[in-house]
């Protein structure tokens, strides 16, 4: 009996029960099966079973699917293991119980796949798939957990700090064991996360555990038990042992961790630090200090300091840069008001500061750093200190004059002020340009991570906010840029019922070029263009049919289907059929958000 139908069938149902029996509805894999089992079922009566199985589950319906998944399975099951072994050696052990608080989900595993490869492997886009599928509770599940403690150690940071930060904690104290199971004393970065994540699910148990890593570890795993140490009030003598550490790492985290508690004793280490010749290593504990009388001591040096650099000493431009570096994340009324003076204090003067000896910092890198720390406050007097004083600023604070402009002026201002820069194609102009271009296209709400990348880093990302989706823009804008032939900005500010506009955008999806198809697919799709599925599915067919496999251009191009109109699901799910079949899964995880509530992963 030859059993490579069988195999294949039971490869399908194995890849179904995974993913959710509700989906093995009209699967086209099972489909393209039923014809050659029921072929070989003239000669071998079982294969006509399998067929007949095969055919009950994906003619069902979502209400029998899981039954009759079950009943294929059951039979596939029992056939193949008469044609093999259905044993193994091994002595019996008891399983290890792990509670948790995530549960059974219905997500299917092609979605659940590229999360796992974007945590256990490397590769451009991992962290901003990784941070979507937070943002969705898509890691709500038990299948993610090895995945996301193996991320711990990943090379790329930020995506292991927010797998220690925000996935890991979500599952709750059941999985420490698992934790404390690969987690060694003497290693590196990824040990201090697992160490962190240890004692924020379970504080008092992983004391000790804490107390031993500050005897023994390595620096990186001492500067996470300072840390939790730190929360704890009756180990602060622990943690002042190690404020005079000789290891700079340990000492930060010391530092980090007593600028929590408003004491006598904090307060006279960190006063005394203050008289150093460097103030780098205070940058940090600054953002938590809650001494009152500390951060008074920094204001009175800072006017010092700022004394003598009106004065024309720029030797002392490192030190203010530190002294600014400590006070940018304080929202104190002294804090503000000491900025707003410094930056409104003749800043023309400070302009033409060179740098000191040994430091590339000059008095236009001062204006800006002060510029930034005074945008970071946010507040209404702050953003008036940086208008008042916006033609007198450096060319590399204008990202956030733009941003204190349409938070504080009529759009129609806005417009007046800025739109002559359409017209620069060279120079700072084109510079001021191609932020303004980026910074509308943030805040149209259509932002892609994607392209943000394809622009080089123009976007403003440090700069954004949730505020950006409620800007309001001149409607002139929009005629402007057809006529300064802007695709960004075109693509932006384009809105339903703008005939230049939509004409503009299908003549941009025409231009084989990645980024400005997927900007117009998107346009198109905001706009409400009725045949904007007939345009991507296009585009996707002249990709496909040069493609080698599944790039980096194509995948930016399917991340657009998620705005198609759902009622176009019939026509995306007939189209996925025609289809390579190494095009189909990224294909129809794509396409995944437009299916229905009902038919879409719990979590």
């Amino acid at each position: 009996m030859s059993l490579a139908l069988l195999q294949e069938s039971a490869k399908e149902v194995r890849r179904l029960a995974i993913a959710g029996s509700a989906l093995a509805i009209g699967d086209f894999r099972l489909k393209k099966l039923v014809p050659p089992l029921d072929q070989a079922g003239a000669e071998v009566p079982v294969f006509a079973q399998v067929a007949k199985a095969v055919s009950e589950l994906v003619n069902g319906t979502e209400k029998t699917s899981a039954a009759n998944l079950l009943q294929l399975s059951t039979l596939l099951n029992a056939i193949l293991y008469t044609q093999g072994e259905s044993s193994a050696e091994g002595p019996y052990r008891e399983l290890e119980m792990c509670s948790s608080k995530c549960s059974s989900t219905r997500t299917p595993a092609r979605i659940l796949k590229p999360l796992v490869q974007a945590l256990t492997s490397a590769g451009a886009g991992r962290f901003e798939m990784v941070k979507s599928a937070v943002e969705r509770g898509v890691f709500n599940d038990l299948r993610l957990i090895e995945p996301a403690i193996k991320a711990l150690g990943d090379n790329y940071p930020e995506l292991a700090e927010l797998v220690a930060e925000r996935i890991l904690p979500a599952y709750g104290p059941g999985i420490v064991p698992r934790l404390k199971a690969g987690f060694d004393v003497k290693g590196n970065k990824q040990d201090a996360r697992r160490l962190l994540v240890m004692h924020n699910l379970a504080s008092t148990e992983t004391l000790a555990l804490c107390k031993t890593a500050l005897e023994d570890g390595s620096p990186e795993v001492k500067a996470a038990a300072l840390a939790c140490l730190g929360k704890h009030e009756d180990c602060l003598p622990l943690v002042l042992e190690q404020a005079n550490a000789k290891n700079k790492s340990v000492r930060g985290a010391a530092l980090e961790a007593l600028a929590q508690h408003d004491r006598p004793e904090t307060a006279k280490i960190f006063t005394e630090l203050l008289k150093g010749k460097t103030l780098e290593l205070l940058a940090r504990p600054f953002r938590f200090l809650r001494s009152r009388q500390v951060v008074a001591s920094m204001l009175d040096e800072g006017k010092r300091v700022f004394a003598l650099l009106l004065k024309g000493d720029s030797e002392e431009l490192p030190r203010f840069s530190e002294i600014l570096d400590c006070l940018k994340a304080r929202r104190e009324p002294e804090v503000e008001q000491f900025l707003i003076e410094c930056l409104t204090s003749q800043p023309t003067k400070l302009a033409k500061l060179k740098p000191a000896k040994n430091s590339p910092l000059g008095g236009d890198d001062l204006l800006v750093r002060l510029t930034n720390a005074l945008y970071s406050l946010g507040s209404p007097a702050a953003v008036a200190a940086i208008l008042s004083q916006q033609a007198l600023l450096p060319p590399e604070t204008f990202g956030i004059v733009l941003r204190c402009a349409v938070r504080s002026w009529p759009p129609d201002k806005v417009f007046t002020e800025f739109s002559p820069l359409l017209s620069q194609t060279k120079g700072p102009g084109k510079d001021r340009r191609e932020q303004l271009e980026s910074f509308v296209y943030a805040s149209s709400g259509d932002k892609n991570t994607r392209y943000s990348w394809v622009l080089g880093g123009v976007l403003m990302d440090e700069l954004e906010s949730d505020d950006d989706s409620k800007i309001e823009w001149d409607p002139r804008w929009l005629d402007a840029a057809i006529k300064a032939d802007r695709h960004l900005l075109v693509s932006s500010l384009a809105r339903p019922g703008h005939k230049a506009a939509i004409e503009y955008l299908l003549k941009l999806a025409e231009a084989k070029k990645t980024a400005e198809e997927a900007l117009a697919l998107r346009a198109l799709a905001r706009c409400q263009y009725p045949q904007v599925t007939d345009v991507f599915l296009n585009l996707i067919s002249k990709r496909t049919k040069s493609a080698k496999g599944l790039d980096y251009e194509l995948r930016f191009l399917l991340d657009n289907a998620q705005f198609l109109p759902p009622a176009d699901l019939p026509k995306l799910d007939a189209f996925a059929t025609k289809l390579d079949e190494q095009f189909v899964d990224p294909f129809l995880e794509a396409i995944a958000p437009l299916r229905p509530t009902s038919s879409q992963p719990t979590n």
